[in-house]
């Protein structure tokens, strides 16, 4: 193959990949976010299809407040929810089967890259309290949704207090 042939290989190529990459920025229901975020949770939870999140001792649950809600743009976790999430790493330490999936969220007023950045620094800050407490890594799973799965529909300051949060539950 020519060097010219060769060259117009590789543009022709290199505007397929770019046509495929700006088509898939078009998904606006949140699948992507989901895809990705169920990828990386796998990933970085060492889960592999047949682990499952969840102790199967007959309906226990978690025992304390599982939602954490946050200033704006801050994944400074509030004092008064700090003895809830201890409780809850209690919970976890002595149920060392348990699994739990930390999910983070935040208002809609951001670039969608930057609350999805924000929405894991939430996740992460809650968990740094429960691996602080003995809990392991590997009974938390960390997804950010960012602004794409709101708590609130509306627009005002209170709605948005809504959405700006970190919620555990048994995954």
């Amino acid at each position: 193959m020519s060097v010219k042939q060769w060259s117009k290989s590789l543009l022709l190529v290199a505007a397929m990949v770019s046509v495929a990459a700006c088509s898939s920025h078009k998904k606006t229901d949140g699948s992507a976010i989901n895809d990705a975020n169920a990828a990386y949770g796998a990933e970085a939870s060492g889960m592999n299809g047949d682990e499952r999140f969840n102790d199967g001792v007959g309906g226990e649950r978690l025992v304390s407040k599982k939602t954490y809600y946050f200033d704006f743009d801050s994944n400074v976790v509030h004092e008064e929810d700090r003895p809830a999430i201890e409780a809850n790493a209690d919970y976890l330490l002595s149920h060392p089967n348990v699994k739990v999936i930390l999910d983070g969220h935040t208002d809609p007023r951001g670039s969608r890259e930057y609350n999805i950045g924000l929405g894991e620094r939430r996740a992460k800050a809650v968990a740094e309290i429960l691996t602080s407490k003995g809990v392991r890594s590997s009974q938390i799973r960390i997804v950010s949704y960012g602004a794409e799965k709101r708590a609130s529909p509306g627009h005002t300051e209170s709605d948005y207090q809504l959405d700006r949060r970190a919620s555990l539950s048994h995954a």
